[in-house]
């Protein structure tokens, strides 16, 4: 028997070959891809697997891969992108596939592009958040239940479907936890334990939320891979910091190092790095903070979030403050006047910032700004308190549900005890709060600007003070001199701090004694003080600073039963015409000047 050549085939049997292998080669193809895409399916609250994410991009590459293989596909991707922290890809992804006209509206992928596309509106707190999130809900219910969870939960926990009633969200988590716990289903589980943590931190209930946050995470060990457990150990690390349990907070620090060595991403790499510059910056360590910044900053770049960067611009704040560094804390200052570089609301309102406010406006010597942020910070602290105080009746109705339900036996009578007893406290914190501030809180604010040794206001108070002299009026100046204890360093040398500290106590007695009530006196260093006379005539002005200067030169100081000591100054005085705008440059010149005279 002879074969025919294949080039000797009829032509139509010829091209019939071909659409049948064509054909065959593509049912194969998609039959390939539809087996690849239910083998990489994960709920939404789980995170894609990394190791299959180059054979997406290959199917994403190929032409003959159906439309709506593709469009499965790239909600896939924009799902793991979104794991890996690029946000703004996710969304450019996300919101282009939206424009499809070939898309399914009544398809997992439809629902799950809505539930992603709020969930990153909601990282970016955009009010948008909620319509995706509902939307999302409406298309997955009754048809995908980890997209018509998740959905549930962003708009129980994030968008205030129950109002401000929170009694009435955890119920609705807790009805959720029962359920899924009846279906014997962790993953929800977990996601659902995380969600109630978020409400509990929420009312300011940090250690309830740290529970909340440890059972996700524990029950998250059992079903999740280390990638997804990453954001869980920042809310119980975060959690830990609030209540003040900094050990356990570095517990948990140490064990997200851990995790970290296997997921190894920018994300998570970012994320580690922060929780370190966090617990660095509330510990006042700020070596290990300089440290912990270096390494977030590599990571921090190859991120989309602008919150993360915020938070890295206050830490790097911090440390120019801790270092001294004018311009570079004038800088941040000045940043957060603009709209476009301001910390978001949230972040804004958190009593470390605006305690760091605080500090860093003193110590550029602007007291109106830093009585502005402590008036905020007491405002917002007040607050904070009603808030916990009305969470009291919240979480009664929780752990109402809590035994109604069994599911959280833990937080059983002494839990509720326990409850009742912190109430107390609060309510009683809040009044004495509320009346010590009314009598002394103001006067503390004043002793932030003093010197505590001397009782004499602080380098930075003074000088502001001075800045802020007007030129004088009728022939008069404004005179200024500057004292220094010239002797002081061989006082403590020879007989300790405490008679050094003695000696300036003395030294700033005899200035308070020797000055008028309105005149400026304050200590700018180590061993000077200044004292400025405002628009004053000139001859007094000399004949007040003989007068001190002859007190000072008569200063004695006992340093044991026997022994008496001089204590020795050098002055400079410097009188103007004009206003003292410029002291700084004019302290510097003094100190010169009184440097050369010893």
């Amino acid at each position: 028997m002879r074969y025919m050549r294949n080039n000797h085939l009829p032509p139509i049997l010829k091209a019939t070959l071909i659409g049948f292998f064509v054909a065959y080669s593509q049912c194969v193809l998609a039959d390939n891809v539809d087996d690849f895409i239910k083998s990489i399916q994960v709920a939404t609250y789980n995170c894609p697997d990394d190791e299959f994410m180059p054979q997406v991009d290959e199917y994403l590459k190929q032409s003959n891969v159906l439309p709506e293989q593709i469009i499965k596909l790239k909600v896939h991707k924009a799902h793991w992108l979104i794991c890996v922290g690029k946000n703004d890809e996710a969304q450019i992804m996300l919101e282009n596939l939206l424009l499809n006209p070939e898309i399914d509206e009544n398809s997992q992928s439809y629902a799950s592009m809505h539930y992603q596309l709020g969930f990153i509106f909601d990282v970016q707190e955009k009010p948008e958040k909620c319509d995706f999130y509902r939307k999302s809900e409406h298309l997955a219910k009754d048809k995908f239940s980890d997209v018509y969870l998740s959905s549930q939960l962003g708009l129980i926990t994030v968008c205030g479907q129950d109002g401000d009633n929170v009694d009435v969200k955890l119920g609705r988590l807790f009805a959720l936890l029962k359920f899924n716990l009846l279906k014997d289903d962790q993953k929800a589980l977990a996601h659902i334990h995380n969600n109630i943590g978020l409400l509990y931190s929420s009312i300011g209930q940090r250690s309830l939320a740290a529970d909340e946050y440890q059972k996700s995470y524990q029950i998250g060990l059992k079903v999740y891979e280390e990638k997804n457990q990453i954001n869980t150990l920042i809310s119980l690390i975060t959690a830990y910091s609030g209540a003040g349990d900094y050990d356990k907070a570095k517990l948990m620090i140490d064990e997200l190092g851990k995790r970290n060595l296997k997921v190894n991403t920018p994300l998570s790499n970012s994320l580690f790095h922060f929780a370190e510059s966090r617990h660095a910056y509330r510990t006042n360590d700020y070596e290990s903070l300089r440290n912990s910044m270096r390494s977030w900053d590599v990571f921090l770049k190859q991120t989309s979030s602008d919150t993360m960067e915020m938070l890295y611009e206050w830490y790097a704040a911090a440390i120019c403050l801790y270092d001294e560094d004018r311009l570079c804390v004038d800088d941040f200052l000045q940043k957060q006047n603009t709209t476009s570089s301001a910390m978001p609301t949230r972040l804004s309102k958190h009593l470390y910032y605006i305690a760091f406010l605080v500090k860093a406006n003193l110590f550029l010597g602007n007291v109106e700004a830093a009585q502005v942020s402590f008036d905020n910070y007491f405002s917002i602290s007040l607050d904070k308190l009603k808030k916990q105080q009305a969470s009291a009746r919240i979480l009664g109705v929780a752990n109402l549900h809590n035994e109604i339900i069994g599911l959280e036996s833990s937080l059983a009578e002494s839990e509720a005890q326990r409850i009742q007893i912190i109430v107390l406290v609060l309510i009683t914190i809040l009044g004495l709060i509320g009346t010590g501030y009314l009598c002394w809180g103001r006067d503390y604010f004043r002793k932030l600007a003093s010197d505590p040794l001397t009782g004499l206001s602080n380098e930075y108070s003074v000088l502001a003070k001075i800045k802020r002299v007007k030129v004088p009026t009728d022939e008069n100046v404004n005179s200024l001199a500057l004292f220094d204890v010239s002797n002081f360093t061989s006082i403590n040398v020879k007989y300790g701090y405490k008679a050094g500290e003695l000696a300036l106590k003395k030294f700033s007695y005899c200035l308070k004694q020797g000055t008028r009530e309105q005149d400026i006196v304050g200590r700018v260093g180590a061993d000077q003080f200044i004292v400025c006379l405002v628009n004053i005539e000139e001859l007094v002005a000399k004949e007040l600073f003989s007068r001190v200067q002859r007190a000072l030169a008569d200063l004695r100081l006992k340093v044991d039963s026997k022994k008496t000591v001089e204590v020795h100054s050098n002055t400079h005085i410097y009188s103007s015409v004009n206003s003292l705008s410029d002291v700084d440059d004019v302290l510097a010149e003094i100190r010169s000047i009184l440097r050369q005279v010893s």
